[in-house]
């Protein structure tokens, strides 16, 4: 059954490897999308907002105020089963996560 795996990728370089891969593995160019996240522009509204919460916890030794954010999306069409499990477990080789 057709279908188009998502994951995502906290480095494109991540991304990029595993696209590298999937053509490797015989994966159609046009089947594989590597679509990377823009950075959100901050606003003065939420530079205010993110200056209070840092105040309140001002130490950034677990990074708790800085949340991981994908760095890019890779998407991979699949025919059946086995393009579906083949293409996850290269996905899943180069740190992708369930988008």
């Amino acid at each position: 059954m057709p279908d188009t795996i998502y994951r995502n990728f906290k480095q494109v370089a991540d991304a990029e490897s595993a696209r590298a891969a999937l053509l490797d593995a015989g994966f159609h160019g046009t089947a594989v999308q590597l679509n990377l996240h823009d950075a959100r522009p901050i606003t003065t509204t939420a530079a205010a907002v993110q200056n209070i919460m840092d105040s309140l916890t001002p130490d950034d030794v677990d990074t708790t105020d800085r949340p991981d954010r994908p760095a890019a999306l890779l998407s991979v069409d699949v025919d059946n089963d086995i393009q579906r499990e083949q293409a996850n477990t290269i996905m899943l080789r180069y740190g992708g996560v369930e988008a």
